[in-house]
């Protein structure tokens, strides 16, 4: 059974496989325009630029929707994604057989390479979601079975069909059993790292455990000693003031338990709409309680940020990792400070980073920074600057492994001796309207909280 996590996930695989900056996507518009222009001109097949122009405008229809709804994760909108898929597969189809009915062999030649151009389509772009496939595949299908068709001689046929006939039908079958086992890679890549993703969240739960002990143990002995104080009270209003005290301890230990609760809950991706500075604002609780005294923490947010869509938990994971690595980064103390901007589609982009609106969430210290050799190093699993048998070297793995499933892209800077900033970047999915707020913190006036620093060797994300 397929859960609205699975929805999310292939929508986002889609989204990122349908971009129009795609290079398959180029790719694939300049062929068909030579290919109609050329069977225009010199063939006389007037009908090619109507039929480019139908498919493109199916091809329209697809990215509107995917850009007009980029939050939307439900099952009907993932039917609707799979039918119009159904109709741009239908219409590309329809030219091979379209090109076969021809006596030219120019023209069934072009026939034979769009088919197998798009049979490859399916297997490189689409073959991770088992729906679209099909989609795509039940055409391609149906138009090997039309061109065996047109082999029909009557009366029985004649060898010549039936021949072209178990052929494509040989090859169909083969199609969709090879088809078939690349989705069930992808789901097993997919399994493995949301087993990673949990790991990697116990192990930045374990980090909390002992500074929410702490906090467990302050609680109890103001549980403990209001109720000793209630046996000696001398009036009602001292009791009422003590079992008041006893109480609040009790609410903020069960608030402390859901947070922790919230964090090792299961691997099951959820994406929803997130407000970035209350996400920031949260994880700076979470770190407060396992940062020493000589480290000042601060978070800021530009005013009117756009929501973005990702799991709350593993996003909350991901900026623990980063805000413990910092923590790890500064042993003689010093600032760690949580930024979100807005990075707008006018905006001058990276060039590893798609065209879009972006939040960019960064985590930034003044520590001991990363030597230059190795900053292009950070996200490789199992790659660590701790000593041996203080990191496991998957954290930034992890965190990496987390941005591009939500579309997005990690990124580092740093500089020897200066700190490092760790920064998210995540599609933005809306504009909310949020007045501007002052830096949220402890000042710390010997501490840059985003050093000028040397960025990693860009990761290309991959569709």
């Amino acid at each position: 059974m397929t859960d609205n996590s699975d929805y999310s996930v292939h929508l986002g695989v889609l989204r990122s496989a349908e971009r129009v900056r795609s290079a398959e996507f180029s790719a694939r518009l300049l062929l068909l325009l030579i290919g109609t222009a050329t069977g225009t001109l010199l063939m006389g097949l007037t009908l090619l630029p109507l039929w480019l122009g139908v498919y493109y405008a199916a091809v329209g229809l697809e990215k509107f929707v995917l850009w007009r709804w980029p939050q939307a994760t439900s099952r009907r909108f993932f039917a609707v994604m799979v039918g119009i898929s159904l109709l741009i597969a239908s219409l590309f189809a329809a030219l091979p057989v379209y090109l076969w009915l021809h006596e030219n062999n120019a023209l069934k030649y072009g026939a034979m390479i769009l088919l197998v151009g798009g049979v490859l389509n399916v297997f490189l772009v689409r073959a991770r979601i088992w729906q679209i496939s099909a989609a795509y595949m039940a055409p391609l299908g149906g138009a090997f079975l039309a061109i065996s068709a047109s082999t029909y001689e009557a009366p029985g046929g004649g060898p010549l069909f039936y021949t072209t006939l178990i052929l494509s039908a040989t090859i169909i079958c083969y199609f969709l059993i090879a088809v078939y086992e690349a989705n069930r890679s992808h789901r097993r890549l997919l399994d493995t790292e949301r087993q990673f993703f949990q790991a990697q969240k116990m192990e930045a739960v374990g980090t909390l455990a002992g500074g929410l002990a702490h906090d467990f143990n302050n609680m109890l002995s103001v549980v403990q000693g209001n109720l000793e104080m209630i046996r000696t009270a001398e009036s009602d209003s001292d009791r009422e003031a003590f079992c008041t005290e006893a109480l609040t301890a009790c609410w903020r230990g069960a608030a402390l338990t859901r947070q922790l609760l919230a964090l090792s809950r299961g691997p099951m991706m959820e994406p929803v709409r997130l407000d970035p500075e209350d996400v920031l604002l949260e994880v700076e609780r979470l770190v407060r309680r396992v940062a020493p005294p000589n480290i000042g923490l601060s978070v800021t947010a530009e005013p009117d940020l756009p929501h973005i869509l990702a799991d709350e938990t593993t996003l909350q994971a991901a900026l623990l990792n980063l805000a413990i690595n910092a923590r790890d980064a500064m042993p003689e103390g010093g600032r760690m400070h949580f930024q979100a901007r807005h990075l707008t589609r006018e905006d001058p982009h990276p060039a590893w980073l798609p065209s879009g609106a972006y939040v960019a969430l960064s985590v930034c210290d003044n520590g001991i920074g990363i030597p230059e050799e190795i900053i292009g190093k950070v996200f490789d699993p199992f790659f660590s600057t701790k000593a041996k048998g203080h990191g496991t070297g998957l954290g930034l793995s992890m965190v990496e492994g987390f941005a591009h499933q939500a579309n997005g892209h990690a990124h580092a800077e740093s500089q020897s001796g200066h700190g490092s900033r760790f920064t998210l970047y995540l599609p933005a999915v809306s504009a909310v309207p949020r007045p501007a707020a002052p830096a949220r913190g402890e000042a710390n006036t010997d501490a840059r909280p985003c050093p000028k620093a040397r960025p990693a060797r860009p990761q290309p994300t991959t569709g």
